[in-house]
């Protein structure tokens, strides 16, 4: 049985679970995972920076041109800092 931290277990698409998908763009080289104020940073910077969300692994994201990176942060983090919560949530883990 699978136990999640903070979410649901979503077994949907693939077969695979959001912490599975997650470490599948986690292993990535060019994947970078940030804090929502990294993000939000990103966002609103004067990079060439267009969208790049991934629904199914819960995750919002931006691709930088220049760069050839993508920078994610776990959308559960986002809306929590969004919402001002000042204590920081850990990412999401297998307990």
């Amino acid at each position: 049985m699978e136990i999640m931290v903070g979410l649901k277990v979503n077994s949907g698409l693939s077969g695979t679970t959001l912490w599975e998908r997650r470490e599948l763009l986690r292993s990535q080289e060019n994947v970078h995972f940030v804090d929502p104020e990294q993000f939000c940073a990103l966002a609103v910077s004067c990079r060439r920076i267009t969208r790049a969300d991934q629904s199914a692994a819960g995750l919002k994201g931006l691709y930088t041109e220049d760069e050839g990176k993508t920078y994610f942060v776990e959308e559960e983090l986002l809306d929590r800092y969004r919402e001002g919560a000042k204590t920081p949530v850990p990412s999401l883990e297998l307990v």
